[in-house]
């Protein structure tokens, strides 16, 4: 199951949450009468003059034989895991918790999910407090106010990894009852609450400016980003620039296209320098220079472009990559 699958049917289960108890959805419905009933049972009439037949005993039922809950304490609700929603993250072996791994260079991980945990709380509107090395919250957000939950942060360095913890501490009803069900639904919260914080951080990034610039000396443009920020980017605006793609290989770094070029009107709408170069076939080759990106253009016989087409290409493409809404 991807993590926008695993998000819905998330979604799903809080919204179906609201709509009942804790109780009623863990219980059977039609009734429990059928408790207090008893097998009927008479002898076997047996003819004058007859005998009667032999019995096995193998499949006889046993009085009192009954082991576990029956009922209404017979919980049919199935089992609850905790979902790993974030990429990169995982379950932790022992008890309710999840890794993550340090994916951003800007902060540290254990400083960031301090934030993602506090902001949670404040979007539950959930009553919370800072203690050692993490949180004390309630459960208002899965259902259950009145139960509370100890949250901890555990760096590991070696792996560069930091496991958030939950333990229920202390509440009444079922969620007291069941408290691995109710550690993992908080913890499942918390898991998609940081995936939409991360994936909105991610859609800004995606969208603010980008600086590209020509390289004449290497005969090529240098983006000053990430090879995938820059693919995105490229990927995005080529089709708004005149150019039709036909191949795109990301794994190798190529992007095939053919420039059908645009009328005059459409770069004035565009607000970018018009770009002038033949209309035909081109490719477009990417390069991972670890923070930054170079690309190359060539033609369809794979021979570098001219000099003058490489400009023109500078010149329009960095002004595009500039602009934040063409990004979308």
């Amino acid at each position: 199951m991807n993590v926008p699958t695993m998000m819905m049917s998330l979604l799903a289960v809080t919204v179906l949450a609201g709509c009942s108890n804790p109780e009623t959805r863990s219980q059977a419905n039609r009734g429990f009468d059928y408790e207090n009933e008893s097998l009927r049972t008479a002898p076997l009439m047996i003819p004058e003059g007859l005998e009667a037949p032999r019995f096995n005993t193998e499949y006889v039922i046993p009085k009192n034989s009954t082991a576990g809950a029956l009922g209404e304490a017979l919980d049919i609700r199935p089992p609850t895991q905790v979902l790993p929603l974030v990429r990169g993250s995982e379950s932790m072996d022992e008890g309710t918790g999840l890794w993550f791994y340090q994916q951003q260079l800007d902060q540290p991980l254990e400083q960031q999910l301090n934030e993602a945990l506090a902001g949670f709380f404040e979007r539950t509107d959930a009553k919370h407090q800072r203690v050692n090395n993490g949180f004390e919250s309630n459960g208002k957000v899965i259902g259950a106010p009145k139960q509370q939950f100890r949250w901890q942060l555990i760096p590991d360095p070696v792996r560069r990894a930091v496991a958030v913890k939950v333990q229920a501490t202390e509440g009444t009803g079922a969620f007291i009852r069941d408290r691995q069900r109710a550690e993992a639904s908080i913890l499942n919260a918390f898991s998609l609450s940081y995936q939409q914080t991360l994936s909105h951080q991610q859609e800004l990034l995606d969208q603010s400016p980008i600086a590209l610039t020509l390289d004449s000396e290497q005969q090529r443009l240098i983006s000053e980003q990430s090879y995938d920020r820059t693919w995105k980017r490229l990927i995005t605006l080529l089709p708004k620039l005149g150019f039709d793609i036909s191949n795109r290989q990301q794994a190798l770094g190529y992007v095939d296209v053919e420039f059908d070029g645009l009328s005059k009107g459409d770069w004035q709408e565009l607000n970018l320098p018009a770009l002038n170069i033949p209309e035909q076939e081109y490719r477009i080759q990417l390069g991972d220079l670890g923070n930054r990106t170079s690309l190359s253009l060539s033609n369809k016989e794979r021979e570098p472009v001219d000099a003058e087409v490489l400009s023109g290409l500078a010149t329009t493409l960095g002004s595009a990559f500039e602009r934040s809404e063409l990004a979308r």
